[in-house]
């Protein structure tokens, strides 16, 4: 099975008991300061069930989702009927992004870059289509910075990608520096394993 399509069966399954899993206080208040600063046409990757929904600004043009697995589509479905804006929801597996150049203001992320199997290629589709001035708002599970943490991460990882379908070392900001990106953190929790963050393309390509 290719890794695009064992991501989609882990979420596929996962599907029922997601808002249950992911309701906590904690990621709410995140994501509701987060995304009050989404503006324009948004971009998500890996909407699940739209949790992020309640916490966009009434204000924004319009809103296209993204995920892999149908089943979180669904929910996502139900939930976008109140929304003040227009919404598109697309399943798909999102390493490469079917937009014209320039498409977007904001892109949003909300514990989904962690299960790319490409972030690379990923960035540079989102480099692609952010237009002058649009940013990736993102919160995401990173690789720990303690030293002890990231090596139990490292041992862990092979299980947990297996199991749930993402990576619990992944250096993301490491990784957007890398493919171009300016990052910048605004909040930390657990520890600094959870991060919220701001990503703006550098137009130069310079990291």
């Amino acid at each position: 099975m290719a890794n695009s399509e064992r991501v989609q069966h882990l979420y596929d399954r996962a599907a029922k008991r997601y808002d249950a899993a992911t309701r906590q206080a904690t990621l709410d208040a995140l994501r509701a300061r987060l995304l009050f600063g989404a503006f324009g046409d948004v971009l998500e990757l890996g909407v699940g069930t739209g949790a992020t929904f309640a916490h966009y600004p009434p204000s924004l043009h319009s809103l296209t989702a993204l995920d892999v697995s149908g089943a979180m589509l669904r929910g996502a479905q139900v939930k976008a009927l109140s929304l003040p804006f227009p919404v598109q929801l697309m399943q798909r597996d999102f390493q490469t992004l079917p937009f014209p150049e320039g498409s977007f203001d904001t892109a949003v992320s909300s514990l989904a870059l962690c299960g790319v199997p490409d972030p690379q290629r990923l960035f540079s589709e989102l480099r692609r289509v952010l237009r002058p001035g649009g940013q990736l708002l993102a919160l995401e599970h990173v690789r720990p910075p303690n030293a002890l943490l990231a090596s139990v991460a490292n041992l862990l990882d092979p299980l947990f990608d297996h199991v749930v379908g993402c990576h619990l070392n992944r250096p993301t900001s490491e990784l957007l520096r890398n493919a171009g990106f300016r990052v910048e953190v605004q909040e930390r929790r657990l520890g600094g394993i959870l991060v919220a963050f701001k990503a703006m393309p550098e137009r130069d390509g310079s990291a």
